[in-house]
């Protein structure tokens, strides 16, 4: 079951890093983003990548039905954006709320992910944060 889980939680991962909001206090760059995550009964280890990020980058797009997910609310409050989205994965419903927060070369949240019943009504939080290390290659 983990095996079809990890896959939605990067996903999710994947659609919101790079969202880099227009108006927010943001710094365009190459950021170390980094990942834990924690279910019951485990927590995985953090996992860190590298991603330029970029003004043009927007929030994402509302129409990501060919990856089976669609932004149902997205809220911007001075530098912090707050999220729901809804995936369904392979017949299973995922439904995810995130909030996230700039400040200027950094930004740090959390992503809550709710599985139905396929996967035992399952809970996963995300901890995500970010630092700028650097200009695009």
């Amino acid at each position: 079951m983990i095996k079809k889980i990890i896959p939605i939680v990067f996903l999710s991962f994947i659609i919101f890093s790079p969202f880099s909001a227009n108006c927010m206090d943001f710094k365009p760059g190459k950021y170390e983003i980094t990942s834990k995550i924690e279910m019951p009964g485990m927590s995985m280890p953090a996992q860190t990548v590298t991603q330029c990020l970029t003004q043009e980058k927007p929030v994402p797009d509302k129409s990501m039905g060919d990856q089976g997910c669609e932004i149902l609310d997205m809220q911007e409050d001075g530098n912090t954006l707050t999220w729901t989205m809804e995936c369904n994965q392979q017949g299973q419903k995922v439904t995810t709320t995130g909030k996230m927060t700039y400040s200027e070369d950094s930004f740090a949240g959390v992503m809550t992910m709710e599985m139905g019943p396929q996967a035992g009504n399952m809970t996963i939080k995300t901890q995500i944060t970010g630092k700028r290390i650097g200009s695009c290659d």
